[in-house]
């Protein structure tokens, strides 16, 4: 999952920890607006 890919960067290629670090954050930022999203869109849908 996103919390173990900079521990498995690390293990396989330590430069590419920070990288899997921001990935990880970016991912998690980006699924959480996406699902706010997701919900209003949902609201939306069912009010009509």
């Amino acid at each position: 999952g996103a919390a173990s890919a900079p521990v498995v960067a690390a293990a396989f290629h330590p430069s590419l920890a920070t990288v899997g670090a921001l990935l990880a954050v970016f991912g998690y930022v980006v699924g959480t607006y996406g699902a706010i999203l997701c919900a209003e869109l949902m609201k939306i849908a069912s009010a009509g």
